[in-house]
């Protein structure tokens, strides 16, 4: 029996492309995305009104005209590419603060007609929207259930189980997915409306509304309630508050972040307090010196007087003098000058002029 030898010929395995060939396949070249935001930018700014140079948008159409029949050569490819380049400059300038990507988007959008078009001009818009409506039908028949009552929302997670805590719970977080649903719809419409929209930022709104979920939840069954007495929401219900909590998860962070730096308060002490306690000591230590100063310049007064009252020469007191204000001047606690003491380096004092005379007093 003969082997076909074709059955163990090798082979040859398919190319396999890589992620970034796959991209760089569906992505368009820059001349395609220069000549297409340029159009979607002239078109913008007609559209709206807004002040075009003719030069500019009669340039435009003699380039797109020609950009439809091939070059004849490179320089001729390069010299309409700098054209493009300028034109998408000016443009770009004409209709900011919206992007030029954001306004090719839109324009491709609108003008490529969707089963769905009417709930968004883009992919993401439709998204939301269908998760809002989604999410306000979840409310809708989840409500409908005789175990989501008043009392059983008030029992909360730890008073209540089985079939009734799971639909409440439900119910909750379908309230806290509608909020989610409507702030991510209501930011993502502004962007829409700007001409800002940029696709890059899709997966956060998926994130928002995981958020949001999260943290209707813990606003109303996790995070005790004495937490809203006596504030504006103090008055709200489990449904309202899970719904404020997944529109503005960001302020369920902000409030869990306050009770963790209230709990290092414990812990650390007050900072305040510490503060306090630093200048105090600050204080004290500043009235030190100033009495430690004080009485240093009173005991070279009184070692002055004595001075006067022994009967010194006029040269001891002149030069006494010279080293009470030196040290009054410079703030320099010396050595203090004794009674009748003539320091060797001690600098020769001013001479008084003749109208001016120091006599020695004596006691009776």
């Amino acid at each position: 029996m003969k082997s076909n030898p074709a059955l163990f010929a090798p082979v040859e395995s398919a190319p396999v492309e890589t992620e970034r060939d796959v991209a760089a396949a569906c992505a368009p070249t820059l001349a395609a995305q220069l000549r297409h935001e340029c159009e979607a930018m002239a078109r913008h700014a007609l559209q709206h009104g807004l002040h075009v140079a003719p030069e500019t948008v009669a340039r435009l159409v003699a380039l797109l005209s020609s950009d439809e029949r091939p070059a004849a050569d490179s320089a001729g490819v390069a010299e309409r590419t700098r054209d493009f380049a300028m034109i998408h400059a000016r443009l770009a300038q004409v209709v900011a603060p919206a992007t030029p990507q954001g306004v090719a988007l839109l324009d491709r959008h609108r003008h490529s007609p969707h089963v769905i078009g009417l709930l968004g001009p883009v992919p993401l818009i439709r998204a939301l929207t269908l998760a809002a409506i989604g999410f306000l039908g979840a409310v809708i028949l989840s409500g409908l259930s005789a175990e989501v009552t008043s009392e059983n929302l008030e029992r909360g997670m730890l008073a209540s189980s089985g079939t009734t805590l799971l639909v409440n719970m439900l119910f909750l977080m379908c309230c806290a997915g509608l909020g989610a649903s409507f702030a991510t719809l209501f930011q993502a419409h502004r962007y829409i409306a700007n001409s800002t929209y940029d696709p890059k930022f899709d997966a956060s709104y998926g994130a928002r509304l995981i958020l949001g979920l999260i943290a209707g939840l813990i606003l109303v069954e996790i995070l005790p309630a004495h937490l809203f007495a006596g504030g504006s929401a103090s008055g709200f219900g489990k449904p309202a508050m899970a719904m404020l909590g997944g529109f503005s998860a960001s302020a369920v962070h902000r409030l869990l972040q306050r009770v963790v730096d209230s709990l290092e308060t414990v812990v650390r002490g007050d900072p305040s307090a510490q503060v306090h306690a630093a200048l105090e000591s600050q204080r004290a230590y500043a009235t030190s010196e100033r009495m430690h100063v004080q009485n240093e310049h009173t005991q070279r007064l009184l070692a002055l007087q004595r001075t006067l009252d022994a009967g010194a020469s006029l040269d001891t007191v002149r030069r006494q003098l010279a080293t009470l204000t030196r040290t009054a001047l410079t703030g320099d606690g010396g050595p203090h000058v004794d009674e009748g003491a003539e320091p060797a380096d001690a600098a020769p004092a001013p001479a008084l002029s003749g109208t001016t005379s120091v006599s020695p007093t004596t006691t009776p």
